[in-house]
């Protein structure tokens, strides 16, 4: 395994007793709720270089999701300097849509796509619509719609 083991002194100094638990838990499943600025983070990154630290996976059997770019790279370089340097291997740290794509890519064929798949944002989507909508010579009016639509379901999927 690449990563050094630090004393655990090092990387579980500064934990509450709550904490610690949680980050020694390394069997099975563990729920982690709290309230904003108490620690989670702290907490998920301290336990997977605990994992790491203690030869109980290594990185690339690891899963950590997240919402935002921001908070994966965070929580990268977090685990990187708790096991004392970067953390690589670990391709399984990433944003919800990340690792959905990853998989989706990996396994396209069995849900009928090609691993060279294309996402296309709301603005490709409403493209395509027009697109297809002047292709088949459907009135001009049918465009209106289109932008219509996307003004009236943009609200709902940020939900």
């Amino acid at each position: 395994m690449a990563a050094r083991r630090p004393a655990a002194a090092t990387y579980l100094d500064g934990l509450n007793p709550e904490q610690r638990a949680a980050v020694e838990t390394t069997d099975g499943p563990l729920l982690v709720l709290a309230g904003a600025g108490t620690g989670k983070t702290r907490v998920l990154t301290t336990r997977i270089a605990h994992i790491l630290a203690t030869g109980r996976a290594y990185p690339s059997q690891i899963l950590a999701v997240t919402f935002t770019n921001k908070a994966a790279r965070e929580m990268r370089e977090r685990i990187g300097s708790l096991i004392g340097g970067t953390l690589e291997g670990m391709q399984w740290l990433g944003t919800f849509h990340a690792i959905g794509v990853k998989i989706l890519r990996r396994h396209a064929e069995l849900v009928g796509l090609k691993p060279g798949f294309t996402i296309l944002d709301d603005d490709d989507q409403v493209r395509l619509l027009k697109q297809v909508i002047e292709a088949a010579g459907i009135e001009r009016s049918a465009g209106r719609h289109v932008s219509l639509l996307r003004s009236s379901t943009i609200g709902r999927t940020a939900a």
